[in-house]
Formats: C-alpha cells, sequence, structure tokens
C-alpha cells in the first residue's frame, strides 16, 4: 500500500535556520571581500616615500650646498592640481631657461621655481608650517601638511616631494601634490 500523504512543508524552524546560515555566508563573504580590498588597495597605493622632519630637510639642504654643481639640466614632473612637466637650464649656479609642458615660461623670475634652490624653497614653506605644529604655533585655520621626501644620495637633491595638505580651504578632505626629478644631468661647459 503506497501512502497518499502529501509532501511534508518545511517547518518554520528549518527556514529559519537555512535563512540564518544563508545570511551568515553572505555577509561572511562580503566581510571576506572587503577586508581583501583594503589590503590589495594599501598594498598597490602604499608609497614607499619616507615621511621628512625638519632635522632631515635642514641636513638635506646643507648637503645640497656643498655639492651643488654650477651647471646643470634638470626635468620635473609634478602631479597634482596644476599637474606640469618643467625643464630648468642653470650655468653658473643660475637659471637660464625654462619650460612648463614644452613651452618656454616668459618671465625670468619664474625660471628658479623649479632649479634645485627653487624647489628647497618651497619646501621651507611646507617645513615652516610642519615646525609651527608641532611647537603649537600653528596659525589659527592653517592646514595639517604631511611631508615626505627622497634626495638624491650624490648631490642631495630633492628627487622625490610629496605634500599632503589636510582640511584643505579647497573643500576637498587631501590635497596631494607630488614632484619627482624624472632627469637630472650635470653640465660642464
Amino acid at each position: 500500500m503506497e501512502s497518499t500523504l502529501p509532501p511534508q512543508s518545511p517547518t518554520p524552524a528549518r527556514v529559519g535556520r537555512g535563512l540564518s546560515r544563508f545570511l551568515f555566508w553572505t555577509f561572511a563573504g562580503l566581510a571576506v571581500g572587503a577586508i581583501g580590498s583594503l589590503v590589495v588597495l594599501r598594498i598597490v597605493n602604499n608609497d614607499p616615500t619616507p615621511r621628512l622632519s625638519p632635522e632631515a630637510y635642514y641636513a638635506a639642504l646643507e648637503r645640497w650646498k656643498a655639492a651643488a654643481p654650477p651647471d646643470y639640466d634638470i626635468e620635473v614632473q609634478v602631479t597634482g592640481p596644476q599637474a606640469a612637466v618643467y625643464r630648468v637650464e642653470v650655468r653658473g649656479g643660475q637659471p637660464i631657461a625654462a619650460l612648463r609642458n614644452g613651452q618656454s615660461l616668459n618671465q625670468r623670475r619664474t625660471f628658479g621655481t623649479w632649479s634645485v634652490p627653487g624647489m628647497f624653497s618651497t619646501m621651507a614653506r611646507d617645513v615652516d608650517v610642519v615646525e609651527r605644529r608641532l611647537t603649537g604655533r600653528a596659525k589659527p585655520g592653517e592646514v595639517e601638511l604631511i611631508l615626505k621626501a627622497e634626495f638624491d644620495p650624490k648631490y642631495s637633491f630633492p628627487r622625490r616631494y610629496q605634500r599632503i595638505e589636510w582640511g584643505s580651504r579647497r573643500g576637498s578632505d587631501a590635497v596631494t601634490v607630488t614632484w619627482e626629478v624624472k632627469e637630472f644631468r650635470v653640465r660642464s661647459e
């Protein structure tokens, strides 16, 4: 004799356990995926450039002054809000020509901005902001800066410099400007 009982429908307890398992594994998978994504992003975006302390800046500046060649050409790639590539020719310690994205700069006073002394001058303003914050003398509303730099081992010019500005007045959480020396050629004339 065959049973003519209708098939059993799942009990509410079994449905609840199945739903709980499904939700657990869904959230566990999402959590593992999110953590994995953060790890990958950290590895990909990790900038190995060392933090720049005021002491490291002043030491590099003194090394540059002691080793600076009088004649050199330099090419600097800048990334950030005003990205560009600059080329500067320095002869006798003075900038004599400068290009921005292949176009000549017309005002002679701007030639030195991307010479090595000009780069150190820009960094000096940033280091001053950091020093004021470290000593409790920050100006009201002054942004917080994180500075990173790597210097050439022979001449001590800033090979790579990164300036991260927190609390920007430009409406963003952080503004990063980076420059990297793509070419530094000492000229003997």
